[in-house]
């Protein structure tokens, strides 16, 4: 009998043991990925540790000092503040609904006390508040150690959608610090400038496309990769994404207008192109006079 109480005590120690070492573990850049609903969704990462540590992250939020008092309130009663606290974001867009896996370091009681003090609820460690958009709900809930899943959606529950997953196709991760993965319908879709639409509108031919942002030996620069389903798709995307870029070339000049490193124009007429196999891989140099310009606001 002793010896049955002894394995059974020693069976329960090693499960409580087992569940104790796996919640002290956080999520990798790919687990935090793979937290998230996979269908029919774009995919965001971004690395906010590796964008801090060399600097681009202030020069993207720009001055502490001229953020919108509604934030520094925020920041002042969650204890949540980007700039510092987060390490990394993964988010997924899906039906008009936000789904975030968040690495970094919370202070839980604070954002208990955030969500119940502004019309929320908190219970079995997951709360849930109205948004500011009228019939949408944030709800969160820490999902593994310095990890905390939040949702904006129409679920004042969504929050539950998130949570460690197997994908059905694993997610292919960029190098860059941001990166977004787009599903190929979502960019025929998109409301945007001509311009912009006549870049976007060939790559809802393929059947995966990845946009990055990072470092290149001049600066930055975009990436695109696109996954077609054959090589001849591939050819026909590449040709026509060049024949877009010649075609904004000629435009300009035909305007006597010289592109500006520092706007749309200067970014969209450098790009190049190249093609192997089924993938095609597009490159946009950024100067740093751009991404100033961007977090500005002056870039629409």
């Amino acid at each position: 009998m002793r010896k049955t109480a002894l394995a059974l005590l020693l069976l329960v120690a090693a499960i409580g043991g087992f569940y104790a070492w796996r919640t002290s573990r956080t999520l990798n850049d790919r687990q935090l990925i793979q937290s998230l609903p996979q269908a029919r969704a774009t995919h965001v990462f971004i690395d906010v540790d590796g964008l801090r540590r060399s600097g681009l992250l202030d020069l993207l939020a720009g001055s502490k000092s001229a953020e919108d008092p509604e934030y520094k309130t925020f920041v002042q009663e969650s204890g949540l503040d980007y700039r510092t606290d987060l390490d990394a974001v993964a988010a997924a867009f899906a039906e008009g609904n936000t789904y975030l896996a968040l690495r970094g370091r919370f202070a839980w009681k604070k954002l208990a006390a955030y969500a119940q003090t502004h019309g929320g609820k908190c219970a079995n460690a997951t709360c849930f508040m109205p948004a500011t958009r009228s019939g949408y709900f944030i709800s969160f809930a820490p999902l593994r150690a310095r990890v905390l899943a939040m949702a904006v959606s129409t679920d004042e529950h969504g929050v539950s959608m998130i949570g460690l997953q197997d994908w059905r196709k694993p997610p292919r991760l960029p190098a860059e610090p941001v990166w977004i993965s787009v599903p190929s319908f979502a960019l025929s879709d998109a409301n945007l400038g001509s311009g912009t639409h006549a870049f976007l509108e060939p790559l809802s031919q393929a059947q995966e496309v990845t946009f990055a942002v990072g470092s290149a030996p001049k600066g930055f620069q975009i990436r695109v990769e696109a996954v077609c389903a054959t090589p001849e798709i591939a050819e026909l995307l590449t040709r026509r994404l060049s024949a877009s870029t010649d075609l904004l070339r000629k435009m300009l000049v035909r305007e006597k207008m010289t592109p500006n490193p520092n706007d749309l124009s200067g970014v969209l007429t450098a790009g190049t192109f190249s093609q192997q196999r089924e993938q095609v891989t597009g490159t946009w140099p950024i100067e740093r006079g751009f991404l100033e310009s961007l977090a500005g606001g002056r870039i629409q």
